[in-house]
């Protein structure tokens, strides 16, 4: 008898194993070795959950003072909105984090190189992926909803079918942009030029069509009367419709908190069902060209990239002329680092352009004169998305530049300049690029909300604050407490250092925006509550030097301490 032929594994058990016990490792590792991190990541998020709850009471107090229905069609039109940009941003990020643990990350080489199905290994990566990009989703969505049921009276079983649709919701955009992600990786020309330059076309002519629909609804509720609570409604007619999964969430949640349990369960089952079949959808596309992708973008997407100059360098180099040739050029160094990763620029345009989406909506609230949420208050939630993005970005970005500088710091030794340079050439690529997004965002969504001229310059100061102290502190505390012996720059700023220098970056920004913006805000809602009878207090504006004093603290300190702490190193 010939020998008995064993039974195939079940590689889906086994793969849920592995997951469990990776959890579970990592889990007694943080709890035995990162005890630091792992309680001010749970604070962190806590205190961004608070400030949403804070937020979102408040301006659910607004529409109760304004006598707008809290289960009206505007406040459903709102919440189309806020799941509409929340799904796309999910697409966008778990694509981006997808990519790299497909196609780029030593685990995946070396899944593929065993007998493990393609798919099985794409369901993997998917969850992490998932779990990863959605948890800022959870974060914000709860407070939000929770505040809603609580001004509403709601009934109880609102809050638990309120986790069941918001993570099922995360499968759709998840499953849409895994799928995309891999047929992008299979089918995309070898002429990436022109296929980029394709997309960036039809992206322009879809920007301009917005654009022009945005204009004539401002001008048309500049000339009309008794119709802009229609027309408002009817700008979102496409997220309203019965197609849309936005819609389902609406729909779903609403109908809870109108007591109407049956209705709320249709929803969430669409939601959950369509999730479901877009994850299969997207494992078959996984186990048909995942491997033949990989192996495409490993054998042409690396080998024929020829990098040379850029109009975009020439322009970085310009920014910084106040410095000398050769700091220069560690600068542009930096940067075409940073424009050749789709990863790391990527995340900033989507956030500007939603943003600035955002704003323009909001806009329409006050051209068609109807009180629904006071601009003060949006203005502020965009000044504080707009500083935590840039602690988030450069806690990522250039923290561990320094890092990452020192298995090939040797290079650096062997050419005509100090390491007081390296370092101030770190720090002027980080306030340059700070600078430039920040200011852009703030001062394009204050204009569009049309904030008064002194608002604006005093939001114009505080990001300029921000942006050069988070600057500062990145680059500083990324030379005074270094980590050398890793290369994966996401450990490095979940390591001990990237901890510390995250929750400095926080306490910073949020005490720059308290004392110097806040005080004015408060004192402007005050004033709109009151029918415009305060007077601003002089006394508001006392936090403005404050805030400039913490801000040359936060600049000079960090560079003089992690200057000479990079000179006294042996490499």
């Amino acid at each position: 008898m010939g020998a008995e032929i064993p039974a195939v594994a079940d590689q889906g058990a086994l793969f849920r194993r592995l997951r469990a016990q990776l959890f579970r490792n990592g889990l007694r590792v943080a709890l035995e070795n990162g005890r630091v991190r792992l309680f001010t990541m749970i604070a962190t998020s806590g205190v961004v959950a608070a400030f949403t709850f804070a937020v979102s009471l408040y301006l659910f107090n607004q529409l109760a003072v304004n006598n707008i229905p809290f289960k009206g069609a505007i406040v459903e039109a709102l919440f189309d909105l806020l799941f509409f940009t929340l799904g796309t941003m999910l697409i966008f990020s778990t694509g981006i984090i997808l990519y790299a643990s497909l196609f780029t990350s030593p685990e995946a080489r070396f899944l593929l190189c065993s007998p493990a199905r393609a798919d099985q290994i794409f369901a993997t990566k998917f969850q992490a992926a998932v779990t990863f990009s959605s948890w800022g989703f959870v974060v914000l969505g709860v407070p939000v909803f929770v505040a809603y049921g609580i001004m509403s009276s709601v009934p109880w079983y609102f809050y638990p079918l309120l986790p069941a649709y918001l993570f099922g919701y995360v499968l759709l955009p998840g499953s849409v942009s895994a799928a995309v992600c891999l047929l992008l990786v299979r089918y995309m020309p070898r002429n990436r030029k022109q296929f980029f330059a394709l997309v960036a076309l039809v992206f322009a002519l879809a920007l301009v069509v917005w654009g022009y629909r945005v204009v004539l609804s401002l001008r048309k509720s500049l000339v009309t009367s008794g119709r802009e609570l229609d027309d408002l409604i009817g700008q979102f007619s496409l997220l309203r419709s019965s197609f849309s999964p936005s819609h389902w969430m609406t729909s779903g949640l609403m109908a809870a908190a109108r007591g109407n349990l049956s209705g709320a369960l249709v929803p969430l089952a669409q939601v959950w069902s369509n999730g479901l079949l877009l994850f299969v959808f997207a494992a078959w596309v996984a186990r048909r060209v995942y491997r033949t992708g990989y192996d495409r973008i490993s054998a042409f997407g690396r080998g024929k990239k020829i990098y040379g100059t850029s109009p975009l360098d020439r322009m970085m180099e310009l920014l910084v002329w106040y410095f000398d040739k050769r700091t220069r050029v560690l600068v542009v160094k930096d940067f075409r680092t940073f424009r050749r990763d789709p990863t790391q620029w990527a995340v900033l345009a989507i956030f500007a352009v939603l943003m600035l989406i955002g704003a323009s909506n909001f806009r329409q609230y006050y051209s068609a004169d109807i009180g629904i949420m006071d601009k003060y208050a949006i203005s502020l939630m965009n000044l504080c998305g707009t500083a935590i993005l840039m602690c988030a970005g450069l806690s990522r970005f250039i923290f561990p530049l320094i890092s990452l500088e020192g298995r090939k710091f040797w290079i650096l030794g062997l050419t005509p300049v100090s390491r007081d340079q390296i370092l101030w050439g770190k720090f002027a690529f980080a306030a340059t690029g700070s600078l430039i997004v920040a200011e852009t965002l703030i001062l394009g969504s204050d204009l569009l909300l049309t904030l008064p001229a002194e608002a604006i310059l005093l939001h114009a100061v505080a990001v300029a604050v921000v942006a050069i102290g988070l600057s500062a502190l990145n680059v500083g505390l990324g030379a005074y407490l270094p980590t050398f012996r890793e290369t994966d720059p996401s450990k490095i700023v979940v390591g001990f250092g990237g901890t510390v220098n995250m929750v400095v970056g926080l306490a910073f920004l949020v005490t720059v925006i308290g004392v110097m913006v806040v005080p004015f805000h408060v004192t402007q809602l005050a004033k709109g509550a009151t029918g415009g009878a305060a007077k601003i207090n002089p006394w508001v504006f006392v936090g403005i030097p404050i805030g400039l004093i913490l801000g040359v603290l936060a600049t000079v300190l960090p560079l003089r301490y992690g200057a000479r702490s990079l000179r006294e190193m042996e490499f």
